[in-house]
């Protein structure tokens, strides 16, 4: 899980056959509306060529979650870690780029309407342009808050070239009319799941909502509260309309069917899926999806203990739930914990031995395996882009939380809005139903330290949606955006947490469950050289200071990288940095923008 690990080239196998040569022939700035934008097979060729032009905007940032709560992390090489330990500037910022992606589909948008044929054909592929562009400022306004507006290819001479940034609501509306304009008009075809289709387009719209309607409720500096709920009612209705398409439901039972989602060597027929990124072995296409199991990161302490008991009950409720060993974390457990968190006995496919945990101590003692391929062909040679699983970019999961989570936000929610909902997705994996009444009268704890600006009659249960979310939908890219627009990026402070040592030295830890020592972690360098060796075995002075233990001889795996003098060098400025600072090169090119919230 680098940083671009689940890379989706190769997403979209479209439908239609791409032109490659015309793209080799009519490089986009040798266009002219004259000469193209004929027919809409025009549109299709172009439509094509954004595709290939600029894939980052058409996969799902797994990657997202490297620097989130979901993580124990030790590398420094992200944005984020570099903006929490004081780094981060307008002097090295970056992000502002990408420009010429939006001008190149305003081009199209543009000139689209020139097409003479069968208009549904031209008003499909001139919705899979405003989808583009809808995308690439849901980013922008991500990120910045305030940025210009375009909706026309600029020239180097054109006044609004160096305009000022347009209001966060007039960028939001403008999004909202390109995602509404997408939903409508671009054919709902699902094809093998691997091109963009109207649900694509539906489901990006209440996702938007979604995430517009709580920053402006949670996040004050914005003073856009009063704005909220109507947002919130469209996520919801959108969601809704998605539900009420019947074309989707949700698969599988149990941990199979769960992971299934993510480990499969076709999806195309899976019912769940909206959009998926398709991986072939001969078509240079694939995956790193392996890469769950030798990343720099591990999984987090507060993610695994987000998951519930089997029945229901909170994992938190338990006495000593913190001082539990890693092999004692997983029974009786919500079995989606299994399908993405190594669990002991874990073996790789091809091999009867469980995979050595121990080899990954530094990584926090968690390893990811959501999206490990099961077999021997979708796991390929277990190098770089070598993995054949196909991975989901939408699914049918998401549109059920964002209907939940958007009706609670709102005081709108009903339990029967639940059972179409979150309890569709526990069933599925065979947990107990969330229960309106019973999350509202019984609030957990944990949840409720963890998001403190949550209230209300529905408070309980708008604390447990975002449990599900957060257990339905880990290592998916979206977590980091959920901190943010709940306005949690304090618990970015925390210091990240891996699993439990309960001692060092003998007998050593049982690490695949079956009641005999598999590792041994000493203090001391000088007590592992007169150990025996019959274990694998490490000792804490060997860490070369990379890592350590939360007491000393025992506690959480922790990271040193977090520290700077022994102290957390991990600093939230509330509001400040749920926004990035714009380039200063890119200010000085254009004196009209400025930065926002102390940047």
């Amino acid at each position: 899980m680098k940083k671009y690990i689940f890379y989706l080239t190769g997403l979209f196998a479209l439908a239609t056959a791409c032109n490659d040569d015309f793209m080799e022939k009519y490089p986009q700035t040798d266009i002219t509306a004259e000469s193209f934008f004929n027919t809409p097979d025009d549109l299709n060729t172009y439509i094509t060529g954004l595709y290939r032009r600029n894939i980052f905007y058409l996969r799902n940032n797994y990657d997202n979650d490297v620097f989130t709560d979901n993580m124990a992390n030790r590398t420094t090489q992200t944005t984020e870690y570099n903006m929490l330990r004081g780094s981060l500037n307008k002097e090295n910022a970056g992000g502002w780029a990408e420009w010429d992606y939006l001008r190149e589909v305003n081009f199209f948008l543009v000139n689209a309407d020139k097409a003479v044929g069968d208009q549904a054909e031209i008003n499909h592929f001139t919705g899979i342009g405003r989808y583009f562009r809808a995308m690439f400022y849901i980013n922008r306004i991500q990120q910045f808050s305030n940025v210009p507006w375009y909706n026309k290819p600029l020239s180097t001479i054109d006044e609004d070239l160096y305009k000022a940034a347009d209001p966060r609501t007039l960028v939001a509306d403008s999004i909202i009319a390109d995602l509404e304009y997408a939903s409508t008009h671009i054919k709902p075809e699902l094809g093998n799941r691997t091109a963009i289709n109207s649900y694509c387009a539906q489901l990006l719209l209440a996702r938007f909502c979604l995430q517009e309607g709580t920053t402006r409720k949670y996040r004050s500096e914005l003073n856009l509260g009063e704005t909220a709920d109507a947002l919130l009612s469209k996520a919801a209705a959108t969601a809704r309309t998605i539900i009420e398409s019947n074309v989707f439901s949700i698969t599988g039972s149990g941990t199979d069917g769960y992971s299934a989602l993510f480990t499969s060597a076709d999806l195309s027929g899976n019912a769940e899926i909206i959009l998926m990124g398709e991986y072939t072995p001969g078509k240079g296409n694939g995956n790193s999806s392996f890469h769950g199991l030798y990343g720099e990161y591990g999984l987090s302490r507060t993610l695994v203990e987000s998951y519930l008991m089997k029945d229901g009950s909170r994992f938190t409720n338990g006495a000593g739930y913190a001082a539990r060993e890693y092999k004692d974390m997983f029974a009786g457990r919500d079995p989606r914990m299994e399908a993405t968190v190594q669990y002991p006995g874990f073996c790789k496919p091809g091999t009867a031995a469980p995979y050595n945990w121990a080899i990954h101590i530094k990584n926090g003692g968690y390893e990811a395996i959501k999206y490990y391929p099961r077999t021997l062909e979708t796991l390929g040679a277990e190098t770089w882009s070598s993995c054949y699983n196909d991975l989901p970019v939408y699914r049918y999961a998401e549109a059920l939380l964002i209907y939940a989570e958007a009706k609670a936000e709102t005081g709108a929610l009903t339990q029967d809005d639940l059972d179409i909902s979150v309890n569709k997705l526990r069933a599925r994996v065979d947990m107990p139903s969330l229960e309106m009444a019973v999350a509202n009268g019984n609030i957990d704890p944990v949840l409720a330290a963890q998001y403190p600006k949550v209230g209300g009659a529905n408070k309980g249960v708008i604390l447990e949606i975002r449990r599900e979310r957060r257990v339905e939908m880990a290592l998916e890219g979206t977590r980091e955006q959920d901190l943010y627009r709940w306005a949690c990026g304090k618990l970015l402070e925390e210091l990240p947490q891996g699993s439990y040592i309960p001692q060092t030295g003998l007998p050593g830890l049982d690490i695949t469950g079956d009641s005999q020592p598999d590792y041994v972690i000493f203090k001391t360098k000088a007590e592992k050289e007169a150990y025996d060796g019959s274990l694998p075995s490490f000792s804490l002075e060997e860490a070369n200071g990379e890592w350590y233990l939360s007491d000393g001889d025992h506690g959480h795996i922790m990271f040193s990288v977090n520290l700077t003098g022994g102290a957390n060098n991990r600093k939230w400025e509330e509001p400040k940095y749920y926004y990035r600072p714009i380039p200063v090169s890119n200010m000085v090119t254009n004196p009209n923008l400025e930065n926002v919230f102390g940047w």
